[in-house]
């Protein structure tokens, strides 16, 4: 269902609001919060008990004795023996989610849910939403960092459950010309097979599997599979998505059905530890995860690493080895962690069959009113250097327009002609060829 045409996304239930105060209180990924409500009777009760607590100025004894039996149970639950020093990380820990609540307005689930869903304007699931990921419930296997208690979004939930083997594509920030149309083209045959693609909203090769997804239309005329959607994972809350030159591409993959997600509140803000946190959501949503591009020391090892920890299928693109952008795609392949990207038409390859996108609700939610635009770049540069590369018969690649824009005295950096690029193709004003970025007819 497109999601400007399904109705809005209903308030959550106490259950996912309680889970949502939960996260509001570890801040982050935590394990012991994650074994304390495996060992309560609900997170309803456990967050009642903790927002209690907080209303103290000492915890009262009995509270604190059904916590420490809420963790020792969660602990056994999982498979964990009760060790000492469990106890003593797990008392400093809930010290912190006291201190936490103590500045969370409002007690009742109506007044949490209202500042939970930042009025009614984002959505909260949980695992018993029919929208909830549960690949993600692999997480649990690794003992330091839990699965999410919660998801906030804006867009369609109805995304994140829309195929069962999602196509993860991740790569550098400062990608060139090679990474950013490998990981766009590889994309849009994902997507236009029916496949979810999950990537991290960043400039670079996340913004062109992004991008390649939303331009995908089935293949062949009369083919009959809608093309899929694609999700974007942030690493802080909901009010700080970015950057701000990838806002115009936000709006369309909402309009489009995809979703934005993260799994903090909305006011957290994406400090630079939260990056590496949020590549394992983007690693475990996904069956199948493209390393395009990447640098040796870069977030997206850091995902490869999650990836081949949650027994996900690797790849990786290779490239020159005088380029230090493709170092460490080539060290994935060289050292065996990924398997190679061979060819751009491999997606039958490393995708299961093609699909209509799964419809496993009737409902959805309505699409949020676009984002004010937050100002972009100077578009005749641009289109003057895609210009001069067509007077020469010279492919407008993204790295010559660089150097055309570089050459008339301008110096933008890689990330501001990337930017500029999405937004004038999204726009319609340029179009990806094969020998590059050409002005469109009309």
């Amino acid at each position: 269902m497109n999601a400007e045409q399904s109705p809005p996304m209903p308030a959550p239930d106490a259950e996912t609001v309680s889970r949502a105060v939960l996260t509001a209180a570890i801040n982050g990924a935590d394990a012991l919060m994650f074994a304390t409500l495996k060992g309560s009777d609900s997170a309803e009760a456990l967050a009642a008990t903790l927002m209690s607590a907080a209303r103290h100025e000492t915890m009262p004894a009995a509270t604190r004795k059904a916590l420490d039996g809420c963790f020792a149970t969660g602990l056994s639950r999982l498979g964990r023996k009760v060790q000492p020093e469990a106890m003593r990380a797990f008392h400093t820990a809930l010290n912190g989610w006291i201190r936490r609540l103590h500045t969370l307005p409002g007690s009742s689930t109506d007044e949490l849910a209202e500042r939970m869903t930042d009025g009614g304007g984002m959505w909260i699931i949980a695992p018993h939403s029919p929208y909830w990921p549960h690949q993600l419930d692999d997480l649990v296997t690794r003992k330091d960092w839990a699965p999410p208690l919660c998801l906030w979004g804006l867009g369609d939930p109805e995304s994140l459950v829309c195929c069962d083997s999602p196509l993860a594509i991740v790569g550098s920030r400062a990608a060139d010309d090679y990474g950013c149309t490998v990981a766009q083209e590889l994309a849009a045959q994902a997507a236009a097979d029916g496949h979810l693609v999950v990537s991290g909203g960043a400039m670079g090769i996340d913004a062109a599997a992004h991008l390649g997804a939303l331009a995908a239309v089935p293949p062949g005329s009369g083919a009959t599979i809608p093309p899929g959607r694609t999700v974007a994972v942030f690493a802080g809350g909901l009010h700080h998505i970015g950057p701000q030159r990838n806002r115009r591409l936000f709006e369309r993959m909402r309009r489009q059905g995809g979703a934005l997600i993260s799994e903090l509140c909305p006011d957290v803000i994406p400090e630079s530890h939260r990056f590496l946190l949020r590549n394992r959501l983007i690693a475990a949503l996904a069956s199948s995860v493209v390393v395009a591009q990447a640098r040796p020391r870069s977030g997206a090892l850091n995902t490869a690493r999650w990836a081949s920890d949650l027994n996900r299928q690797l790849y990786a693109v290779p490239g020159s080895i005088t380029s230090p952008r493709n170092a460490g795609c080539n060290s994935l392949i060289h050292t065996g962690m990924a398997m190679i990207i061979s060819s751009m038409r491999c997606i039958d390859e490393i995708c299961h069959t093609a699909h209509p996108p799964i419809d496993r609700t009737a409902d959805g939610i309505a699409s949020q009113d676009a984002a004010p635009d937050g100002g972009t770049p100077s578009t005749q540069p641009i289109l003057d250097a895609i210009a001069a590369c067509r007077r020469r018969h010279s492919p407008a690649t993204a790295d010559i327009i660089l150097a055309e824009l570089q050459a008339a005295g301008m110096s933008p950096g890689v990330e501001q002609v990337l930017a500029e690029l999405a937004r004038l193709e999204l726009e319609g004003v340029i179009v990806r060829e094969r020998t590059g970025y050409a002005v469109a007819d009309g």
